[in-house]
């Protein structure tokens, strides 16, 4: 018999914040293996049987959050379970590698990042076309299974049943394939306008060509802070985004131009004293920024920049979001299981 490995964060860990089963595979075991990525999720969901997320994590490569920074690891592919199953149709969503081309630098600027700090990995942002016939538009980055959707390649667990939810984003992914620590609690206002700020790209994790930095994709005016701000979120602590959103602004991205117009990127760019393109922000993501108290006039405000060190001392307090918040260490909420097949 082989066996395969992937970690759980099970429903009701981390002292219950978590609603959701939650499971990880690490791609190099999926390799190891020799199996196809939608074999592994099969593997896994007899094994565990109970509803759950699957995403499989391919910690080498790199993907692109919504607001443009670039992560140090990526999901390579998502699936829904239930009773055992994975839905034939619906089930399991591959991810497509992303060729470099100069074309996609110069047409996605954000993406500078890939050539200044992560030269020579592989990029994978949205689901495989392959993967998603017959599907429809609105649900192009969701995998459905009985109880289970996972939904906008794999950072966001529903149980459609019970109608709960969580937010997973990709630093937290990195942190628990990492075992590091996360940071998990409600999203807040905060949070859920910042998920609405994207930038342009063609084949995103999330949105596609229509958007781009200064603008955003809720436009829902005042009613944006509420979006998803009850969702529980499973996030990286605030020092591992605040080193990410430095790196990016330590090569001249410019957020409102070349990355989105985020709470927190940009009160990270405001306390560090980088440009903001303040005349690319659209009025319609300046309403949403507004109603979370980021307003043109706390953005222009002479202040006196801080060091990068003082920002990642501080980030807690700099970047905003998250309501009840504590930090758990993965090990202490994580479990490590071995599927057996023939």
């Amino acid at each position: 018999m082989a066996e395969l490995k992937y970690k759980v964060i099970p429903k009701g860990a981390a002292e219950g914040r978590i609603p959701i089963n939650l499971i990880y595979i690490d791609k190099a075991d999926v390799a190891k293996a020799g199996i196809l990525m939608k074999e592994a999720c099969t593997i896994v969901a007899k094994d565990f049987h109970d509803a759950a997320s699957i995403d499989v994590i391919d910690t080498s490569a790199i993907t692109v959050t919504s607001d443009g920074i670039v992560a140090d690891c990526a999901v390579v592919a998502f699936a829904s379970v239930d009773n055992g199953k994975i839905d034939r149709e619906f089930g399991f969503i591959g991810v497509s590698e992303i060729p470099y081309t100069r074309k996609l630098i110069e047409e996605e600027p954000h993406m500078r990042q890939w050539d200044l700090l992560h030269s020579g990995k592989r990029l994978y942002r949205g689901p495989s076309y392959e993967d998603m016939i017959p599907r429809a538009a609105f649900n192009e980055t969701q995998t459905y299974t009985g109880r289970i959707a996972n939904n906008n390649t794999g950072s966001e667990v529903m149980d459609v049943i019970d109608m709960t939810e969580i937010l997973t984003p990709i630093f937290g992914l990195q942190e628990i394939m990492q075992d590091g620590e996360v940071t998990i609690g409600v999203a807040g206002p905060e949070i859920s306008v910042g998920i609405g700020m994207v930038v342009r790209e063609r084949q995103g994790r999330i949105f596609n060509w229509a958007y781009g930095a200064g603008k955003t994709a809720h436009a829902s005016g005042v009613f944006a802070k509420t979006v998803k701000s009850d969702y529980p979120a499973i996030m990286a602590p605030k020092p591992v985004l605040a080193k990410k959103i430095l790196e990016a602004l330590d090569i001249d991205m410019v957020p409102g131009r070349d990355i989105a117009c985020s709470p927190a990127i940009l009160c990270v760019a405001k306390a560090g004293g980088y440009p903001i393109d303040l005349e690319n922000i659209e009025d319609k993501a300046w309403v949403e920024l507004e109603s979370i108290g980021i307003d043109r006039a706390f953005l222009e405000a002479e202040t006196q920049p801080i060091s990068r060190e003082q920002i990642l001392a501080d980030a807690d307090r700099i970047i905003p979001g998250i309501v009840d918040p504590k930090t758990f260490k993965v090990a202490d909420i994580s479990e490590i299981r071995y599927a057996h097949y023939a």
